[in-house]
């Protein structure tokens, strides 16, 4: 299995471009439609605007250029026949599903891609992408599944929590699958980078900085306005632990009874969202005279192996596509596929 990663940020490029890395995932510039977008590392170190609109429908260019993007990356240079898994929230994956199938309907997919900044001689090229079996499944399902069958967790009934940017998924997982009535979508850590810019605005004139940039800033703890190196940790912790409390600790008051609890073995916490220590110490601190609390490692991967895993169960004697489950996030984006023979 061969996990591989870059920021969802894009933005439209023009003219031409020098070399400026030595692979292809950190120099991605594709061609969508009649316009040129660079993707990921490259458009965070070359573009002016990097963005990406908080869950885009599947007809959208954001959500597009990161699916072509991901395609071409989930090549493994055996094999460009894939049997491909991706998800949606729950909050957006009834409406989301049929647009994206039928977007994916094409089964083969020519992907235009420049690689001056990556080849000294540089050349526009093409990789043809065939989608033998395609699945869509809500992401805590693929999370669900990647707990089952790539971490072989033995607990029967547990809590699952996704923290992500755009939504944070909470569901009970038994034995039956995911009990739907325990289901539900609320904001992200998007909520609380809205709330950083909001407190900064406060006092210091924040230009045209983006929801995407002003979260690199609130991982890292600190950004530059006018020349001035901000510190904004403390700020950062009052935001999450208040973010935690009415959009985590609350939903599940809402929504997970005391009987679900006496059923429950244990809570697991992925998403991205788990790297802040505000999130992990809230968790414990809440419900670890409950339930034991475990936060994933390489938390914001889970769904992507998930979504893979699924795909395997596609590959049989008639089959000769290869396993792929790709997580268009809001943040970053996963691409989970076999490792090159």
């Amino acid at each position: 299995m061969n996990i591989i990663g870059f920021n969802s940020m894009l933005e439209a490029s023009f003219g031409k471009l020098a070399l400026s890395s030595n692979s292809l995932l950190n120099s991605i510039r594709i061609k969508h439609e009649n316009n040129w977008y660079l993707v990921g590392e490259a458009c965070k170190n070359l573009g002016k605007n990097p963005h990406r609109l908080v869950n885009s429908r599947p007809e959208e260019v954001d959500y597009q250029v990161l699916l072509l993007a991901s395609l071409l990356m989930s090549s493994t240079g055996s094999s460009d026949r894939i049997s491909l898994t991706l998800g949606f929230p729950f909050s957006t994956y009834n409406s989301f599903k049929s647009a994206a199938e039928k977007i994916l309907s094409v089964k083969n997919f020519v992907i235009e891609y420049d690689t001056s900044l990556f080849k000294k001689d540089p050349s526009i090229e093409k990789k043809s992408i065939e989608i033998e079996n395609l699945e869509i499944v809500p992401e805590l399902a693929g999370c669900a599944i990647a707990l089952k069958k790539h971490l072989k967790v033995p607990e029967t009934n547990f809590l699952l929590v996704s923290v992500g940017f755009g939504t944070i998924e909470i569901g009970m997982v038994t034995a039956d699958g995911l009990n739907q009535r325990t289901i539900i979508s609320v904001p992200g850590i998007v909520r609380c980078i809205q709330n950083l810019r909001v407190e900064l605005e406060k006092e210091h004139f924040i230009g045209f900085i983006n929801d995407h940039q002003l979260d690199e800033a609130f991982k890292k703890g600190s950004l530059v306005l006018n020349r001035s190196n901000v510190n904004i940790k403390n700020l950062r912790s009052n935001i999450i632990k208040s973010f935690y409390r009415e959009y985590i600790s609350d939903t599940i008051r809402a929504m997970i009874s005391d009987r679900d609890f006496e059923r429950m073995e244990k809570i697991y916490v992925c998403g991205g969202g788990a790297y802040y220590e505000e999130i992990r110490d809230s968790f414990k601190n809440e419900f670890e005279k409950v339930l034991p609390v475990e936060i994933l490692n390489e938390p914001d991967t889970l769904a992507a192996i998930g979504y893979y895993h699924n795909s395997i169960r596609f590959i049989n004697s008639s089959s000769t596509g290869t396993p792929v489950g790709i997580d268009i996030g809001n943040s970053s984006t996963w691409i989970v596929k076999s490792e090159v023979e």
